[in-house]
């Protein structure tokens, strides 16, 4: 799990104008380390073999002249 703190909880709400009560701040403790353990999980993955992408549906825009 990753080492996230009560009070590293706490100043993300309070910069998200969140007031979270105790049992609250427990419950996404508990969630947001998942969610970063998750994200560390995904740093790990090689993609050295995968080519950048940024637009994968091939459609351009398409802009009228103006009349």
């Amino acid at each position: 799990m990753s080492k996230l703190t009560k009070s590293d909880v706490d100043k993300l709400a309070k910069l998200a104008k969140l007031e979270l009560t105790n049992q609250e701040l427990e419950k996404f403790l508990v969630e947001l380390s998942q969610v970063v353990d998750y994200i560390g999980q995904l740093s790990e993955v090689d993609i050295s073999g995968i080519e950048a992408t940024s637009q994968t549906t091939g459609l351009e825009n398409i802009f009228r002249t103006d009349e």
